[in-house]
């Protein structure tokens, strides 16, 4: 009896075990074994649940990961299509007019310039955040703008002065490319000027193959120049603080107005703002909202990567003159009087433990010139087709150009030798200067009017920060050229009292009404012309 007893039991757990078992249906002597059993399904299901909430977390978390890894490979194979045009816009930043400024900043100022450098930098990518919509959401570059906009006297007057900008471009280049060949294989600086030729047409005929492949190589080039000025900062100790406060704190110290102007102008350069307009056409795009605004979206960012690159180059050139020849004993050159030529030979003595110092800054401004005569000679057809209507090989134009200012390059080079050629890429700056902002006022009406851009014209508070911006740049042109003080300003030519100081006056009287004039018709003519905006879908 006992045994089947527990036979008995032994069965009733398992049926218990076995069943589903709800609260309330367990009664008399089976009610412990039913309380027993259904506290075991409670801990299995909670097992089970768990299991089951574990094994889902890890699958929302695989598929969130992998959902965010397939939109950044999604996105950034979308920022590759763009790539280009910003590399090709960040040389103006990096060029041998740069070059030439930020060292004799550093040498003669130490940091107290990078301010001006920052600030050039930030402007730049105002103005080029709208020349990127005025190419993309009106379809035209600038000059065809100022061509379909402004009388024939004012659109020659601007055509002229674009030009003349091109070409202080071009001798910048040139006479960089023939210090760099001076440096690196000992040819006479005029040698190197006329090589120049040679050089730039070989360069530009990768054009014939692909227009990727020649943004592509002077991608490399720009990579070449940073890697070698990264390693010469890299043997330096910079002056942290200091730099700071010279990045921060705004100052011009006495002397140093030739420098400032140079520093803008080689920042601001007006190649920059007829080039963007017209690289941003070159990529297929639909013509709708969704797709155009993708499309700036991509070109903005893509612009402004290679731009923070190139402000770094620029403090890396800066601290390599601040360190290296700031009020330094072993220097024995007049910080206004160092040139690019000289900047080789002091990196020798300074920095002789190196060894490759001189060898690094070579290749690099090798790279500088050949990249930057390739964004300027792109300009230069860019504003000879927009304002005349005219259309010449990429090649006939590089040769047209290179043969007007490689005149001025050779009159410097066999004349004046490298001792000239630091202040011609200071004037050659100082130059584009004083042309940006014939560019930044139509750049500016243009994309504020609604006739032109439509409803993608400039929110109200871009109109007013870029008409600050563009007065701001007009008033210290005005001040940098007429009301500095120091060596090397208008001033201090003018402050004698003989007959070439009283002509130099009265020049400079009738060619500053003449500025001004002409800027304020520019700034008060209203846009006449209707782009293609209106064809964009919604």
């Amino acid at each position: 009896m006992v045994q089947q007893g527990n036979n008995f039991s032994d069965t009733a757990d398992i049926e218990v075990a076995g069943n589903q078992v709800t609260e309330g249906s367990c009664s008399g002597e089976s009610s412990t074994k039913c309380e027993i059993s259904m506290q075991l399904d409670e801990v299995l299901s909670d097992k089970e649940n768990v299991s089951y909430n574990s094994t889902n977390k890890e699958r929302s978390f695989w598929t969130t990961f992998r959902s965010w890894w397939q939109s950044a490979i999604k996105w950034l194979s979308g920022l590759l299509k763009y790539a280009g045009p910003g590399w090709l816009i960040c040389i103006a930043l990096i060029d041998p007019g740069n070059y030439e400024g930020d060292i004799q900043a550093g040498a003669g100022f130490e940091y107290k310039l990078i301010w001006i450098i920052w600030w050039s930098s930030v402007i730049e990518v105002f103005i080029q955040i709208l020349t990127i919509r005025l190419g993309l959401y009106a379809k035209v570059n600038l000059a065809e703008a100022c061509r379909r906009n402004y009388p024939r006297p004012i659109r020659y007057s601007l055509w002229i002065l674009s030009e003349v900008a091109m070409m202080a471009t071009d001798l910048l280049q040139v006479i960089g490319f023939a210090v760099s060949c001076k440096i690196l294989f000992h040819m006479p600086l005029y040698a190197g000027v006329l090589l120049s030729f040679l050089t730039t047409l070989l360069i530009l005929s990768l054009q014939y193959l692909n227009i990727h492949y020649l943004e592509s190589f002077v991608m490399v080039l720009i990579l070449i120049m940073s890697v070698t000025f990264f390693i010469q900062w890299s043997m330096v100790d910079t002056d942290g603080a200091a730099m700071m406060r010279g990045w921060v704190i705004p100052s011009l110290p006495s002397g140093s107005a030739l420098v400032a102007i140079s520093e803008m102008g080689a920042s601001l350069s007006p190649h920059n703002v007829f080039l963007q307009s017209a690289l941003v056409q070159t990529r297929h795009i639909e013509s709708t909202k969704s797709a155009l605004h993708t499309a700036y979206v991509y070109n903005v960012i893509e612009f402004i990567i290679p731009m923070l690159l190139a402000f770094v180059v620029n403090l890396a050139v800066v601290s390599l003159a601040a360190v290296g020849f700031y009020k330094n004993p072993l220097v024995h050159i007049k910080p206004e009087n160092i040139n690019l030529l000289d900047t080789c030979n002091l990196i020798k003595s300074v920095y002789a433990q190196t060894g490759v110092g001189c060898i690094l800054f070579g290749i690099s401004l090798l790279a500088s010139a050949q990249s930057a005569t390739v964004s300027a000679t792109y300009a230069g057809q860019i504003v000879m087709e927009g304002f005349l209507n005219i259309r010449i090989p990429l090649w006939l134009r590089s040769l047209l150009t290179r043969t007007i200012t490689i005149i001025p390059g050779l009159i410097v080079a066999i004349l004046t030798g490298a001792e000239g050629s630091g202040l011609a890429l200071l004037v050659g700056s100082s130059i584009l200067s004083g042309v940006i902002p014939f560019l930044i006022f139509p750049l500016l009406k243009f994309t504020d009017s609604e006739r032109c851009m439509g409803p993608f014209r400039n929110p109200r508070w871009v109109s007013i920060v870029m008409w600050i911006i563009g007065l701001g740049i007009t008033v210290a042109n005005i001040y940098l050229i007429v009301g500095a003080q120091g060596n090397r300003t208008l001033q201090s030519a003018l402050s004698s009292l003989s007959a070439t100081a009283i002509f130099g006056i009265v020049a400079t009287v009738i060619i500053g009404i003449g500025y001004l004039g002409l800027l304020a018709f520019v700034i008060f003519y209203p846009v006449q012309f209707d782009s293609c905006v209106h064809e964009i879908e919604q």
